[in-house]
């Protein structure tokens, strides 16, 4: 059995999202069915690892990105459950640290003190952008990977990136300014692209998924993975396209200063030490073909 660094991070995933579903499972039908979604997946991973014929160019295709597709699929049970569980408290600890450190509320306050047109399309064009670089990176990437090890790297690092801000929207929900505070609409910030950004909000936004923001966790993903995927200068542009999404989701109402600053962190931190942790776990197999505590480092047999 081998498994990969994104199985292994799937196998977590599932494990802190079915923890999360238990609780609500005796009250509530949705939650029954997500745990036992969630208790199933666990399966996965071992099923693919198992030795078998080569696979055809589609089923490896399936196989490697797979998390991305689960993540995909599931992310609007994190509105089922901030939904049904709320975020009331959470919320008042977000907005007293927000205070505490600015003494204002600056996503409240940024965009009617400059509401001028072109400001407002500069910052939600960069938050546009986060979904250019969110469809364009990683198919590029996965195009251009030679290997498995590639595609490997390219699939676990964007996962990454979405997994440390999808677990604690699960742990902890809490809401946008958006969601709490009447959105600011006066003076003449009415563009194209925040036009198009309100249509894309109301078509996929999800209840409890404020702190952090998923926007620069992922968006810092895309762009380090194009400094390791892709043209030196696209990835400049997605570097850029990272620092403009920052402030932007605080100009356009959609986080708070913390939710952005804990966005950051983590979209390092999974880059930085949770990817090199990962990686590790490909030189390791569990004895005997199967999942255990103990795991050795595979070796090549020795000769007769």
């Amino acid at each position: 059995m081998r498994l990969l660094p994104a199985d292994w991070l799937m196998v977590l995933y599932n494990v802190v999202l079915a923890a999360v579903w238990l609780p609500l499972a005796p009250v509530e039908p949705a939650a029954r069915w997500l745990l036992a979604a969630h208790v199933a997946a666990l399966a996965v991973p071992m099923i693919l690892a198992q030795p078998r014929q080569p696979l055809s160019r589609l089923g490896a295709l399936l196989r490697s990105t797979y998390p991305l597709l689960w993540l995909s699929a599931f992310w609007h049970e994190l509105d089922v459950h901030g939904a049904l569980v709320g975020s009331a408290p959470n919320d008042a600890v977000v907005q007293a640290l927000e205070r505490a450190l600015f003494h204002l509320l600056p996503s409240q306050a940024w965009m009617p003190a400059m509401h001028g047109l072109a400001l407002s399309e500069l910052m939600e064009g960069f938050y546009f952008a986060y979904y250019v670089l969110m469809l364009v990176v990683p198919v590029w990437a996965l195009l251009r990977a030679r290997d498995e090890e590639a595609s490997s790297d390219v699939v676990l690092r964007i996962s990454l990136a979405y997994v440390v801000a999808f677990i604690p929207f699960a742990l902890a929900p809490t809401a946008s300014p958006m969601a709490l505070f009447p959105r600011y609409v006066g003076g003449n910030a009415h563009g194209l692209f925040r036009s198009v950004n309100d249509f894309l909000r109301a078509s996929g936004d999800a209840a409890g998924t404020g702190f952090p923001s998923s926007h620069v966790t992922a968006v810092i993903g895309l762009a380090w993975l194009s400094w390791r995927h892709l043209p030196r200068p696209f990835a400049r542009v997605a570097t850029v396209v990272a620092a403009g999404v920052v402030p932007a989701t605080v100009y356009t109402q959609n986080h708070f200063v913390v939710d952005a600053l804990a966005g950051v962190a983590l979209g390092l931190g999974a880059q930085l030490a949770l990817d090199p942790a990962l990686q590790r776990l490909r030189a390791v197999r569990p004895i005997g073909g199967r999942l255990g505590l103990r795991a050795v480092p595979q070796t090549e047999p020795e000769a007769a």
